[in-house]
């Protein structure tokens, strides 16, 4: 068994799309980034690639490549189940925090978790997450960005 562990934040711009999950969240903010800006996915990806010690979400996606320019952080999800796959790994659980004051999230961690479970092929009971706020502390408490952290744990498959 191996275990990896990551965060991700980005700062929020108006007039852009927040996507957490792989959900449309309504808010009059979004997560500025080369790509949809979905902190959570990026962070569990790259809890992935922690685990398989393959690198990070810039290797793997560099920021300067055109071809993944607004693309759906879902699609890093689906590479990095190839990869679990490709290496003889599959997730046991992955347990994940997102920080961010407004919008609330609670109403929306249920449809992530299904997105997360289909996009990498595993049950939504192997997902836990849970959304909390920053107490107005930091860039995040001050409604400057989101963060969110991941941490996987994956098995070889026999």
């Amino acid at each position: 068994m191996k275990v990896g562990f990551s965060k991700d934040i980005h700062v929020l711009k108006k007039g852009i799309p927040l996507i957490l999950g792989g959900v449309n969240v309504p808010s009059e903010y979004g997560l500025e980034s080369h790509s949809d800006g979905d902190c959570l996915i990026h962070a569990i990806v790259e809890s992935i690639f922690g685990a398989l010690n393959v690198g990070d979400l810039g290797k793997h996606f560099p920021p300067n490549d055109d071809k993944y320019k607004n693309i759906s952080s879902l699609y890093f999800l689906k590479y990095s189940k190839d990869l679990l796959k490709q290496k003889k790994y599959k997730i046991v659980n992955i347990d994940a925090f997102i920080s961010c004051e407004k919008p609330k999230l609670k109403g929306f961690l249920e449809e992530m978790k299904e997105k997360i479970s289909e996009n990498l092929g595993i049950e939504v009971e192997q997902i836990s997450l849970k959304a909390g706020t920053n107490e107005g502390v930091g860039p995040v408490g001050k409604m400057e960005a989101i963060e969110a952290y991941s941490i996987v744990l994956i098995d070889e498959v026999m």
